[in-house]
């Protein structure tokens, strides 16, 4: 961002937080953040946006399927989707261990079938071409280089399978959730040409629809060629 005030230019920059930087930052948040996301309406928005692709027929999971959630902090999207779809194996990576103990900790709760591990979706510890789905809320919009990040995503991902990716928007509120967490801000079009950059096609948005997520992300959504 710049600005001119007579004869000034001034220039700000926004600076990526460290992989430690974000740690620390996660590992301090765990323990309120479920409760934070549920305050904020955060588990009602994907619920609803879980639903809306099913029942449009854009996500057509079936028992069984694997599902990989990429920074899956306490959870929040793998329980929104596993109220949605039965008997999934979801696979949770995410940078902080106190994010990763919360996790398990409530999706062993909810009797979701799962594994955790600690690790950078810029280097993911899986094979290609291993997921039914692979998803992320929240998480691209922290990495230095973001486009690194989705191809990670979409090698482990299976052909013909759904990326679904969720990101802070541009405006009044992704300012401020910036100024706390250090996260960039993506317009809809910059996410969907990341997206076709990495090679997926068919690319479809959808806005939230309850609470602060409404007015706060979206969603969007690609198959792997």
């Amino acid at each position: 961002m710049q600005w001119v005030i007579g004869w000034w230019q001034i220039s700000i920059q926004r600076v990526c937080p460290t992989n430690d930087q974000l740690r620390q930052m996660y590992n301090k948040a765990a323990p309120r953040w479920h409760a934070y996301l549920q305050l904020f309406g955060y588990h009602r928005a994907y619920v609803k946006l879980f639903r809306s692709l099913q029942k449009s027929g854009m996500l057509t999971l079936s028992d069984r399927s694997s599902v990989c959630d990429c920074g899956i902090g306490t959870g929040a999207l793998s329980l929104a989707l596993a109220q949605t779809v039965d008997h999934l194996k979801i696979v949770g990576v995410d940078i902080s261990p106190e994010m990763l103990a919360k996790a398990h900790q409530l999706l062993n709760q909810a009797g979701v079938n799962h594994q955790v591990y600690q690790g950078n979706v810029r280097l993911l510890p899986f094979h290609d071409n291993t997921y039914d789905l692979v998803m992320s809320a929240h998480m691209l919009e922290h990495l230095p280089n973001p486009d690194r990040g989705l191809l990670e995503m979409v090698r482990v991902l299976r052909p013909k399978a759904p990326l679904i990716v969720v990101v802070t928007l541009p405006g009044l509120l992704g300012s401020l959730i910036q100024l706390q967490w250090g996260n960039a801000c993506l317009t809809p079009e910059i996410l969907v040409e990341m997206m076709t950059k990495a090679g997926l096609t068919d690319i479809h948005c959808y806005s939230l629809t309850n609470g602060f997520p409404r007015w706060s992300s979206i969603a969007c959504l690609g198959f792997k060629q």
